[in-house]
């Protein structure tokens, strides 16, 4: 029988390139949390923005490095930030405002940067399927979709953008503990009778499944989605029919 490990099943089909692509390039919406959101919105009114975001303004904010990635997504999506780093006048204008003020900017903020949502979409009226339609187009599906719709829906609400009563207020939630932002949850090791060697093979073909990156390109998530679907599938296949084979022992 031929064995595939998990990241010959990723990159089966072609080749991790050796360069990421540039955040600008063909970026996802936000998905970063809206804590971690405020806690930078309140650290730049605080002590102004940098003159460019680097590794050394993170460092001082003690944000891991996948949080990073998202931060910067954010910032390029939200046009807060140049692709080579340097605070956009939006943000200026966004830090030093306050108040009603600031609410204001927030909501032209929104409004620019999902600009195809809002110009094809009655947010007023619009289902939360609609919704969805809109960042799954922006390449936005699965656990890192519904990220994206929860903080566009915390994001609205701090610019009083008014959404349809149709939406609920969080995106939809799968069963089981929440993953660390930018994680995604991998397949718990099915636990069966036979203890001798089955849960440790799982444990060993688990710990070999390399981590999800968001800096990968599209084709890439898609690959490690579909690698991840189908070892998820076969642990929950293959765990019955251990269990039946204790039994008839």
């Amino acid at each position: 029988m031929i064995c595939f490990s998990p990241t010959q099943l990723l990159l089966k089909g072609g080749h991790v390139q050796g360069k990421q692509r540039r955040l600008t390039e063909e970026r996802l919406p936000p998905y970063l949390s809206h804590k971690l959101w405020r806690k930078l919105l309140i650290e730049l009114s605080a002590h102004n923005p940098p003159s460019r975001f680097d590794s050394s303004y993170f460092d001082t904010l003690k944000i891991t490095k996948s949080c990073r990635s998202m931060l910067k997504g954010t910032l390029l999506f939200l046009d807060l930030m140049s692709a080579d780093g340097i605070p956009t006048p939006r943000l200026h204008q966004l830090v030093k405002s306050d108040g009603e003020a600031q609410k204001a900017a927030l909501a032209e903020m929104v409004r620019n940067a999902y600009e195809p949502l809002f110009t094809d979409l009655d947010v007023t009226r619009a289902t939360q399927a609609q919704i969805r339609e809109y960042f799954y187009s922006q390449g936005a599906s699965g656990d890192i979709g519904r990220k994206c719709l929860s903080f566009f829906f915390a994001i609205s609400a701090d610019a009083n953008i008014s959404l349809s009563p149709h939406l609920r207020k969080s995106a939809p939630r799968g069963r089981g503990k929440k993953s660390a932002i930018g994680e995604m949850p991998k397949p718990r090791a099915s636990k069966s009778a036979d203890s001798g060697g089955s849960v440790e093979w799982e444990k060993m073909l688990l710990e070999k499944f390399p981590n999800f990156n968001p800096e990968w390109s599209d084709e890439l998530k898609k690959k490690w989605f579909d690698a991840f679907k189908f070892l998820k599938k076969s642990l929950e296949t293959s765990a019955p029919r251990r269990r039946a084979s204790t039994y008839k022992r």
